[in-house]
């Protein structure tokens, strides 16, 4: 009879004193749906090791020196971007690379594809960190009143919208299953938006090169009226990145005049501005169908805009404790937002 599994400690004891009762191989082998053979094995293991557990296995002989080890372990913490081609060059090991990735991994090292995030000087992350410590006991109804604002570029047609299609071999060309690009992407529409807790506020379109001027105007249009329609008009916080155009003289001036009070807003933050999530969730809810022509992507945009969920809003603005804890946890620099 083959083996079907494997006997556990417990039933190695059950067999071995069966067998010291003088029950027969066979008998034993029967209730315990194994071998006689592998009875007479368990028996004697029994007698010679003293022991119903595994012993340990010899295995395959590793391949590198525990000092070896040490050097692959040294240089991967040095420099997390050495591949295990460069290490065996490097440090000159008669190994194969695969077993210089087996230490690393046993050591917790996992290759990986490295995340792309915007570059933080080390002057603008303790300012991050700065901000992060000096808000990060705000209550939830602090962030309630502040009005996020950005500007964003979305695409007519980008090359960069991955589609997945179901195909068989040789189909590869075929009209049907291909994305069709073009060389400038199809031309992008510019926008400004605006959002706070109590919901979203308007999006404007904007023509040409955007200004500091033009940015006042955009405000003067804009800001106010969203805020009474949030319902917060005589107690926001704007908040707005530190853009040249949004701290230019002009822009400073209509600030003052209008009493509007700023959330002081750290450089190089955009994993901080909830509306950075809004604006994918915003693009993502465009239909494909409608970015033929500028016209018809304006009005989708603006419908999708409108249709943006009060619970997508909430999740957004429950977040900003988070992100400010992750910027104090990685010392002011890049978040995983």
């Amino acid at each position: 009879m083959p083996k079907i599994r494997e006997l556990t400690p417990a039933e190695r004891s059950q067999i071995f004193n069966r067998r010291l009762k003088g029950e027969t191989l066979r008998k034993i082998a029967s209730d315990f749906n194994v071998s006689a053979e592998c009875v007479r094995k368990v028996v004697n293991r029994l007698e010679t090791n003293d022991t119903a557990e595994n012993l340990p296995r010899s295995g395959r002989p590793r391949k590198t020196t525990v000092r070896q080890d040490r050097m692959i372990l040294r240089e991967v913490h040095k420099n997390r971007n050495v591949s295990s081609k460069q290490l065996k060059a490097e440090l000159n090991l008669p190994i194969k690379e695969t077993q210089i990735r087996m230490r690393t991994k046993e050591a917790g090292y996992h290759g990986r594809v490295s995340r792309k995030r915007p570059l933080i000087s080390k002057r603008n992350a303790q300012r991050r960190l700065a901000f992060a410590k000096q808000f990060i006991n705000k209550p939830i109804d602090f962030w309630k009143n502040v009005i996020f604002t950005d500007e964003s570029k979305f695409e007519l047609r980008s090359n960069k919208r991955r589609q997945l299609v179901w195909r068989k071999v040789g189909e590869s060309f075929k009209p049907s299953l291909i994305t069709p690009t073009v060389k400038h992407g199809g031309g992008a529409v510019l926008v400004w938006g605006c959002f706070s807790a109590a919901g979203v506020g308007n999006l404007q379109f904007i023509e040409g090169i955007l200004t500091g001027e033009k940015y006042v105007h955009i405000l003067q249009q804009n800001l106010t009226v969203s805020a009474e329609k949030m319902n917060i008009q005589d107690s926001f916080i704007l908040q707005m990145d530190n853009d040249p155009k949004h701290v230019c003289k002009v822009a400073k001036k209509y600030y003052n005049e209008n009493n509007i009070q700023l959330l002081p807003w750290p450089a190089q933050s955009p994993d901080l501005n909830p509306i950075e999530h809004m604006w994918d969730h915003l693009n993502r809810n465009v239909p494909e169908h409608c970015r033929n022509n500028k016209q018809l992507f304006q009005r989708a945009l603006l419908k999708a805009w409108s249709e943006i969920d009060q619970n997508t809003i909430n999740i957004l603005i429950e977040s900003m404790p988070k992100r400010l804890q992750e910027v104090i946890n990685n010392r002011g620099y890049q978040t995983s937002y």
